[in-house]
């Protein structure tokens, strides 16, 4: 899936303003909301991508949405015949964009910068069946700071359920920027793009979860715990070369695979993600994935810290939760 999410600093929810959105003068026009969404407001150019289906507004700050989730996706496929975890963050940030872009005023092409993203599954709901899943999305949104009618910064949070039961909860912080702002914050950066020069050479895709090699992002370094992001020029699924920076549902990906691989031979599946973005993976540095297990204040559960760097300086940091069983 490529991906034109933008990742950045964080976003500090204290220095938000709670409030009830103004009213919202439409940046865009509206569709219908039985006929599909568009695929500008969800940043996904193709169809297939598009995992929300249906939005409806309930009051000021909550929202109802529909979700698709194939279960033959050519990236996202299932782990261990449930659902991959990804689809949960990937469905969270793709329904925050929407109703960002539909319920609060901002204009395509105004950059999103995540902060965070956290979520938890409840993964005995998240069976793979013959044919599509359609959860359900209750969004609850806080900590809205508006102006001139168009969303500056908030917090996202939202339940999904499935066949009547609760398979995940997750939230986001996220900040808006206008283009002429984000140019200024790249300068010279706006122009870069990733290359198709060589590769290393990657981690053999069992160690990662991945059905193939051309779909693992690490390269292996000289210690077991260490690896470099690679981006292979048919990496189509994640990357978009329009992209001026790494997207962040690759360094997700990156850090479930960078878990799975520092706990083979044995399995790791994570119930729970949560990461937080410091900066912007560039596309000129090395970025360096390190993963080390971390006492887990759950019993039964094994945890795995994750960290992104490039040039000495934290890209991202990451916590993936396992159950034992699991492993």
């Amino acid at each position: 899936m490529s991906d034109t999410t933008h990742i950045g600093g964080t976003v500090r929810p204290g220095a938000l303003h709670t409030g009830r959105p103004a009213s919202v003068q439409r940046a865009v026009p509206r569709p219908r909301r039985d006929v599909g969404v568009p695929g500008e407001f969800v940043h996904r150019p193709a169809t297939e991508d598009i995992l929300i289906t249906s939005w409806n507004r309930l009051d000021d700050s909550h929202f109802s949405l529909t979700a698709r989730w194939p279960h033959d996706h050519r990236y996202f496929t299932p782990d261990r015949g449930r659902h991959n975890i990804l689809l949960v963050g990937e469905t969270i940030r793709q329904a925050g964009l929407l109703l960002s872009h539909t319920e609060l005023g901002v204009p395509v092409g105004h950059h999103f910068i995540l902060g965070d993203l956290v979520w938890t599954t409840h993964q005995e709901h998240l069976a793979v069946a013959g044919r599509p899943a359609q959860p359900t999305i209750e969004a609850a949104l806080s900590d809205l700071r508006m102006r001139a009618g168009k969303l500056v910064s908030g917090r996202f949070d939202m339940t999904f359920r499935l066949a009547g039961n609760a398979i995940a909860t997750g939230h986001f912080h996220v900040s808006v920027t206008a283009p002429g702002v984000y140019r200024r914050i790249r300068g010279e950066r706006l122009a870069a793009r990733r290359t198709d020069g060589p590769l290393p050479a990657p981690v053999p895709h069992r160690l990662t979860g991945s059905l193939k090699d051309s779909d693992v992002l690490l390269a292996p370094t000289d210690r077991s715990d260490r690896w470099v992001l690679r981006l292979a020029p048919g990496h189509a699924a994640l990357v978009n070369p329009a992209n001026d920076h790494v997207p962040g549902m690759v360094l997700l990906d990156a850090a479930q695979q960078a878990a799975r691989a520092l706990s083979a031979p044995a399995p790791f599946a994570p119930y729970a993600f949560s990461t937080e973005f410091h900066r912007y993976a560039e596309h000129d540095a090395p970025c360096v994935i390190e993963a080390r297990r971390t006492p887990s204040s759950v019993p039964g559960t094994v945890t795995v810290r994750v960290t992104g760097h490039q040039a000495g300086e934290t890209v991202f940091a990451s916590t993936l939760t396992a159950l034992e069983r699991d492993r």
